[in-house]
């Protein structure tokens, strides 16, 4: 077996078999939803009827109770065929998680439909404001980067209290039917995620449909479900919850070499790519990138899969290790990708080539937050140099307890 096709440990064999079955279909589909500015509603009835939306679902509401790598493994070999669908089962997918762990009765209100719904999250305010009046909160105004808008069942917006801490941020379900569907995600990458904005106008919500964002985030007591592997539930959510963009990102990259090496086997020329000196050094460094980028994807999962099973909340030091190796996968995967698409040439720029596209959504999802690299790198440094001299920030070398492969360990910005 191809090492770049072996799955990550503990993600679901079956999961995994149901992804690689339409993946074909997605990659069809990948310009249809690159044009459309959303994924089609083919591609989001196959993710609903299949279940891959609902990974992350908690097993009390109905939810299948897999474990975080099961999740973003599914994303990363979604997205070699289209990393606009990636995206979505790994990202607007991993929203169900956090939507069980509001508090009960918004819970309660948002699964009464059962776990075959579409949760958006609206966390990028442009103006809207969450107002406390008697009884609960007013939210109006408009929220940005809505991944899945267009299908979503829920959004849930967070945001502090206006004149508030900033600090206190609170997080409010909204049924779709209180919202306004914006256009405006005209984008040159990740566009079939249909990432639009939304209009909320002065909707009032109820203070027990209402949770502390720091609170949905926080550990909880276990809760009794012995062996389950699901842990979502239980553990600091925050670094899973910054985490998911990883498979995308590794499998957009993937998907773009998939890409590079068709189009020399189509033919290209009179000599084969390995009589290129060009073409077979920048091969060679891209597919080494990639492989490194791959071990860290590796390490990630197996930390933070290793602390969910214990139930345990990693370090601070940890969390700061999980962000610095995302955002170096994401550099990897990027300057990867770049040599592929400078070695193709002008060709490789074309709308409706494999390559471009990757290329474009690539560079797209590397400037998600959660993959900055100024911001994790500080991070990381807090961690390492504390006011007493050197930390315990690991290097990222070591093995995992519990886990396999080395260690690695994240913040949390804006997920979409």
């Amino acid at each position: 077996m191809n090492s770049a096709d072996a799955p990550v440990a503990n993600a679901d064999p079956g999961v995994l078999a149901v992804v690689d079955a339409f993946a074909g279909r997605w990659g069809d589909r990948a310009a249809e939803a690159e044009r459309g500015r959303r994924l089609p509603d083919a591609t989001v009835a196959e993710l609903l009827d299949t279940g891959l939306l609902e990974l992350a679902a908690p097993p009390g509401f109905g939810g299948p109770g897999h474990s975080w790598p099961t999740l973003v493994e599914a994303a990363r070999r979604a997205a070699r065929a289209c990393p606009s669908t990636g995206w979505v089962i790994g990202v607007v997918g991993g929203h169900a998680a956090l939507a069980g762990r509001l508090p009960r009765t918004a819970a309660g209100t948002v699964f009464a439909a059962g776990v075959r719904q579409v949760f958006a999250t609206a966390s990028a305010a442009a103006d809207g404001r969450l107002t406390r009046v008697p009884g609960g909160f007013e939210a109006a105004g408009r929220w940005r980067f809505c991944s899945a808008a267009d299908h979503a069942d829920w959004f849930l917006l967070n945001g502090h209290e206006h004149g508030g801490d900033p600090r206190d941020r609170v997080v409010i379900p909204l049924a779709a039917g209180q919202v306004r569907v914006e256009d405006g995600w005209d984008v040159c990458g990740m566009a079939g995620t249909g990432s639009r904005d939304i209009v909320v106008e002065r909707v009032f919500v109820p203070e027990a449909l209402t949770g502390s964002l720091p609170s949905c985030f926080a550990g909880r007591r276990p809760s009794g479900t012995g062996t389950s592997p699901y842990y979502l539930g239980e553990v600091p959510f925050l670094p899973y919850a910054n985490s998911c963009v990883i498979g995308p990102v590794l499998g957009c990259a993937e998907g773009a070499f998939a890409a590079f090496l068709a189009r020399f086997a189509r033919g290209s020329g009179t000599s084969r790519p390995p009589e290129q000196p060009l073409v077979r050094d920048g091969l060679t460094e891209s597919a080494a990138e990639l492989a490194c980028a791959r071990h860290l994807y590796e390490a990630v999962c197996a930390r933070l899969h290793a602390a969910g099973a214990a139930r345990g909340a990693l370090p601070p030091e940890d969390v700061a290790a999980i962000g610095r190796d995302r955002a170096y996968l994401a550099r990897l995967c990027v300057r990867s990708v770049h040599r592929l698409v400078r070695l193709a040439g002008t060709a490789a720029h074309f709308a409706d080539d494999p390559l471009a596209r990757h290329w474009r959504d690539l560079q797209m999802m590397a400037a998600h937050r959660d993959l900055d690299w100024a911001r994790n790198a500080e991070a990381y440094a807090s961690a390492a140099f504390t006011a007493d001299g050197p930390g315990r920030a690991e290097a990222g070398t070591g093995p995992v307890p519990g886990g396999a492969g080395p260690s690695a360990a994240g913040g949390r910005g804006r997920a979409t």
